[in-house]
C-alpha cells in the first residue's frame, strides 16, 4: 500500500498524471452540482406524487393540482376553498373561469352526490363573471387505497356521465390530469389542447394521457 502511496505522490506531479487528477477532480465537482440540481427538479415535481398518491385527498390534494396548473404556466389559479367553503379552485385563462371541486376517494367510484356538487357553485359564478365562460370541473383522486397504476379503470357511472352531460360540468380523475401534464412536459400535447379537453362536458377523457412507459 505505501508503494503505491509513494508512487501516487510522486507521479500526481507529472504534467500527464496531473492534468488527469485535475479532470478527476472537475467531473466529481460537476457530479455534485448536477446531484443538487436532480434533488432540486424531483423536489419541484413532487406534486405528481401528491395528485395520484394512496390517501391523498383534502388540502394536500388540492394544493398539488394547483401546483400541476402553475407549472404549466396558468398562472392565474388559486386554492378558494378556505376563503369561499364552495369550490376548492379557481382557474382564470383570459376569457375563462374554470371551477373545479377536488376529492380524494378510497372507493372505486364516486358518488353522484359528491360529484354533483360543482354544478351547484357553477350558476353563482356566472352571474359573479358575466364577462367570462364559466367551466365546472370535478376532480377525483379515486380508490385511493391502491398504486395509482392498479385502480379501477372506469371510476365513472354511466348515469353519472349522462349527468354532468346534461348538467354541463366535467368529471376527470387526478390519474388522467397527471398523465396530461407529463404528456404536456414531453410535448405530445400542447397547454391550450390539455385546457380544451378540460372544458368539456360528461367525462374528461385526453386520448394521448398515457403512461410514459407507453
Amino acid at each position: 500500500m505505501q508503494k503505491n502511496k509513494d508512487l501516487i505522490d510522486i507521479t500526481s506531479k507529472f504534467g500527464d498524471v496531473n492534468k488527469l487528477i485535475v479532470e478527476r477532480k472537475k467531473l466529481a465537482n460537476d457530479a455534485s452540482r448536477i446531484r443538487r440540481k436532480l434533488k432540486t427538479q424531483y423536489e419541484k415535481y413532487s406534486f405528481l406524487m401528491e395528485m395520484v398518491g394512496v390517501n391523498s385527498a383534502s388540502t394536500p390534494l388540492v394544493n398539488s393540482i394547483v401546483k400541476c396548473f402553475k407549472e404549466l404556466g396558468f398562472d392565474d389559479v388559486h386554492n378558494v376553498d378556505k376563503i369561499t367553503g364552495l369550490e376548492d379552485i379557481r382557474l382564470y385563462v383570459e376569457d375563462k373561469l374554470i371551477i373545479f371541486e377536488v376529492t380524494g376517494i378510497d372507493s372505486a367510484k364516486p358518488q353522484y352526490k359528491k360529484a354533483h356538487s360543482i354544478s351547484m357553485h357553477k350558476p353563482i359564478r356566472e352571474q359573479q363573471n358575466p364577462n367570462k365562460k364559466v367551466f365546472a370541473v370535478f376532480i377525483v383522486n379515486h380508490d385511493n387505497k391502491k398504486h395509482f397504476k392498479n385502480r379501477n379503470k372506469k371510476p365513472f357511472e354511466k348515469g353519472i356521465i349522462e349527468i354532468a352531460e346534461a348538467s354541463k360540468y366535467g368529471l376527470i380523475t387526478t390519474i388522467e390530469l397527471f398523465y396530461a401534464f407529463v404528456a404536456v412536459k414531453m410535448g405530445k400535447l400542447s397547454r391550450e389542447e390539455m385546457l380544451n379537453k378540460i372544458c368539456t362536458n360528461g367525462e374528461i377523457k385526453i386520448e394521448v394521457a398515457k403512461s410514459p412507459e407507453e
